[in-house]
């Protein structure tokens, strides 16, 4: 029954689908259910901090049930945007449902497109999860996340070189600004830098198809759907960027790794990451919550991710901090606090 609880990461689609149907005010329920009802719960089932055995893990990681709850999210996650779409062209729609519609959109986008490509995307050697990694972040216009994620943010991450690392006290705008932005800029410069040491031609850049491959995909639903209903996958696709954005925001915020004498920087350690053991954001964000261990080893499945002892805790779940992280007056409080907790401030 324990594997069995992954098949909720098909809620959040199958909600989607739920509110598209429905109308008015009714169009949001999906959203409330989310980013209200969700925190709520959390913060009053008991969090869940097993983590597997040696045995248990041997078994988990050669059980292909893991992987196929991730392959499978990839046509779930097209046909949401499929149902989407082709919703908006319903003349009798009504702007208050448009905006319902969009922002349960933008969050799929965000959940299962930029997190699922995620958790697939840490797979390089295996070359079917990366061009579904790819498809799942097509869908979000993030395919160039995957070459930043794994070759700049876990390297750099909180040091002053990771875009992705946020500072204590700044801004959650500013800094979704310079990840979002300064990100892609700089898996250019992360890609020219590979093909420099092997020689090859700056023109072989991956960026340039990783660049392309999203934008035509928009282009697609611009040419299918008009310039209409495009913008309105455009402005879905901004704000599943966005719930990326504020989780990158609090999940270093304001960590720091010690700089050595010989101008590294210590290795990264369980408390250079905020976690949170809260079991329904651990399920449908594919134990991403489980943070600490995924950056200790990037590569390891998310169905064996560990609980760490030593590392910092989240005052809250991850639907509540993504929340919050767009709310500067409230997120900046609560985690000073929380920074102060752990000692480090």
């Amino acid at each position: 029954m324990n594997k069995l609880k992954y098949l909720g990461a098909f809620f959040s689609p199958l909600l989607a689908i739920i509110s598209f149907n429905l109308n008015g005010i009714w169009a949001f329920s999906g959203v409330f259910f989310l980013y209200i009802l969700v925190p709520i719960l959390e913060q009053y089932l008991p969090k869940n901090t097993y983590n597997l055995s040696k045995e248990e893990k041997e078994l988990a990681k050669k059980d292909k049930f893991y992987d196929w709850i991730l392959f499978l999210l990839v046509p779930f996650q097209l046909f949401v945007v499929y149902y989407y779409l082709t919703t908006l062209t319903n003349p009798n729609i009504s702007t208050l449902e448009i905006i319902g519609y969009t922002m349960m959109m933008g969050t799929i986008l965000g959940i299962n497109g930029i997190n699922g490509g995620h958790e697939l995307g840490h797979k390089t050697d295996h070359p079917v999860k990366l061009l579904l990694a790819h498809i799942l972040l097509m869908t979000s216009l993030q395919n160039h996340f995957m070459t930043y994620h794994n070759s700049g943010h876990h390297r750099d991450v909180a040091t002053p070189n990771d875009l992705t690392t946020a500072k204590k006290g700044q801004n959650f705008y500013a800094f979704a600004i310079q990840s979002q932005i300064g990100g892609y800029f700089k898996t250019w410069k992360l890609e020219n830098e590979k093909l420099k040491k092997k020689g090859q031609s700056l023109l072989l850049n991956p960026m340039i198809l990783t660049t392309l491959i999203p934008w035509s995909f928009q282009a697609l639903i611009f040419f299918y759907f008009g310039y209409i209903i495009g913008g309105y996958y455009l402005l879905a696709s901004i704000l599943g960027i966005s719930i990326l954005e504020s989780q990158n925001y609090f999940s270093h915020y304001g960590l720091k790794r010690k700089l050595k004498e010989d101008g590294s920087y210590e290795r990264v350690k369980a408390h250079h990451s905020w976690n949170s053991d809260h079991l329904i954001g651990r399920i449908l964000l594919f134990e991403l919550t489980r943070h600490s261990d995924h950056h200790f080893a990037g590569a390891k499945p998310y169905q064996i991710l560990d609980s760490k002892d030593n590392s910092p805790l989240l005052p809250f779940g991850y639907p509540a901090m993504l929340l919050m992280g767009y709310f500067p007056f409230i997120f900046k409080p609560i985690m000073e606090k929380q920074l102060a907790k752990y000692q480090m401030d």
